[in-house]
C-alpha cells in the first residue's frame, strides 16, 4: 500500500495572508508541518502543493518535496486530486499547513485509521474545550454510533436543550482513499460546504461517509493571527 501526505499550501489566505510563512520560532509554519509529518512511519512520499514561488521557495531552501499546482482550486482537497490524477497512490494524507503543532504519531493514527477500518475518507476529532464551542473557528462534529460523522459545522453542535459533555471538534486533516478523492473532487461544491465554508460537507452530501477516530493530542489549527498568538504561547508554556 502506497500513502503519501500531501500539503496544500496557498499563500493568499483570507483571513491571514501568508500564515504559511509566519514563523514558529526560527522555521516557518509550513517548514514546522513538513518536517513533522515526513517522519511518519507510513508515509512513502511527502510534499508540499503550491500555486506560490515564495512557498515553492522555501521549501527548496530546506530540501523538502514541492510542486507547483496551479489553478482555481476551491479547496485544498481539489489541489491534491489535480496532483494525485497523474501521481497515483493507494491511500493520501491531506495534512493542513496550518496545524503547526502536528506530530507524525498523530498523522499516523489517522492513517491506521483509515487503512483498518477500510473507509473511503477519514478524519480525526477531540473532546472540545467549552471555550471552543461557541467558537467559529473551531469545527465541531457530532458522529453515529460507529464513529462516522452525521454533520459538521461551525455553530454549537448538537444544540443543548439538555445538559450535554461530549461536544467535539473535528482536527482539520484527512485521509483518502484513491477513488474517493477522485469521486470527491468530481462533485461541484456543494450548498452545506458553501454555506458553512467547509469541504468536508461536500461528501457528506454526496453520500462519502467519513470515519472519525479520536486522539489527545493539542491541535491549535492557526486561522487568524490571534491564532498564531495562542500557538506561540502554548510553545512558550511547553519549553518553559
Amino acid at each position: 500500500m502506497s500513502v503519501a501526505i500531501l500539503i496544500p499550501a496557498r499563500y493568499s489566505s483570507t483571513r491571514f495572508e501568508g500564515k504559511v510563512l509566519a514563523k514558529i520560532g526560527s522555521k516557518t509554519m509550513v517548514r514546522v508541518v513538513y518536517e513533522a509529518v515526513e517522519k511518519s512511519e507510513y508515509a512513502d512520499f511527502v510534499a508540499v502543493l503550491t500555486d506560490d514561488k515564495r512557498v515553492v521557495e522555501e521549501i527548496k531552501s530546506f530540501g523538502g518535496n514541492v510542486f507547483e499546482v496551479k489553478g482555481n482550486f476551491n479547496s485544498g482537497t481539489d489541489r491534491i486530486a489535480a496532483f494525485v490524477k497523474n501521481n497515483r497512490f493507494d491511500y493520501i494524507v491531506n495534512m493542513q499547513a496550518d496545524e503547526p503543532l502536528i506530530d507524525a504519531e498523530t498523522v499516523d493514527k489517522l492513517i491506521k485509521c483509515i487503512m483498518e477500518n477500510n473507509s473511503d475518507m477519514a478524519t480525526l476529532v477531540s473532546k472540545a474545550k467549552e471555550e471552543e464551542i461557541d467558537d467559529e473557528n473551531v469545527v465541531k462534529v457530532v458522529v453515529d454510533n460507529d464513529g462516522y460523522a452525521l454533520y459538521f459545522s461551525r455553530s454549537r453542535i448538537p444544540f443543548s436543550r439538555n445538559p450535554f459533555d461530549g461536544y467535539l471538534k473535528h482536527v482539520g486533516i484527512y485521509a483518502y482513499s484513491f477513488d474517493a478523492l477522485m469521486k470527491l473532487s468530481s462533485f461541484n461544491p456543494s450548498s452545506l460546504e458553501l454555506a458553512e465554508g467547509l469541504e468536508q460537507l461536500r461528501a457528506l452530501q454526496n453520500g462519502i461517509r467519513i470515519k472519525t477516530c479520536m486522539t489527545d493530542k493539542f491541535l491549535i489549527g492557526v486561522d487568524t493571527k490571534e491564532d498564531l498568538r495562542k500557538v506561540l504561547n502554548y510553545l512558550e508554556i511547553e519549553n518553559g
